[in-house]
């Protein structure tokens, strides 16, 4: 049985690669909706439909994915549409605590299971100049909440896992594949 990353994010493959698996790339090309449910619901069956899809055409093998959206007083913030929402978003953010939650999914011939990670981010005051800056270099376009948080220091501190904020939590995503270590010769 192989490891199949359904996700095309570099963030996830390098804390897949540094949790020491061999994998290979097959991203879901599911469109990320939710309908009128809530959040860890609707996250969850992203995250699993997505990882369902490849499994779909990969029924022998280890599927893991993820889903990561951005929460700031019940309103989810996902990819900017543009650097001018980018700043607005940072700007609403800005001294400010949200939460940022990850569906973790696994499928295989073994077993599914599916959770989602919380961790809260408490952002620094920022200064208009402060957010153009990081705004202009483009970046922040592919990420949820307008933000990647290894690129950042608008960060004061988080109560939770540092590689949740990144899209992928170590902890779970290794928990998750311990249940498969013997199928997958590890």
């Amino acid at each position: 049985m192989n490891l199949i990353l359904a996700s095309k994010s570099p963030r996830r493959k390098e804390i897949l690669s540094k949790l020491g698996y061999t994998f290979c790339v097959i991203p879901a090309l599911k469109d990320e909706v939710f309908k009128g449910q809530d959040i860890d619901a609707a996250l969850k069956n992203v995250a699993l439909s997505k990882v369902k899809e490849v499994f779909e055409k990969h029924n022998n093998d280890c599927i893991i994915g993820a889903d990561t959206i951005v929460v700031y007083d019940g309103q989810i913030l996902q990819k900017p549409a543009s650097k001018t929402e980018a700043f607005k978003t940072l700007k609403m953010l800005s001294g400010k605590v949200h939460e940022v939650k990850t569906a973790v999914a696994l499928c295989s011939p073994n077993h599914e299971v599916v959770d989602v990670v919380t961790t809260k981010v408490y952002f620094k005051e920022l200064s208009d100049d402060r957010i153009n800056d990081y705004v202009n270099k483009g970046t922040c376009m592919d990420k949820a909440g307008s933000y990647g948080i290894q690129e950042v220091d608008f960060v004061e501190r988080i109560e939770g896992s540092y590689s949740n904020v990144v899209g992928f939590p170590k902890y779970k995503v290794q928990e998750f594949l311990d249940k498969e270590k013997d199928h997958l010769g590890l």
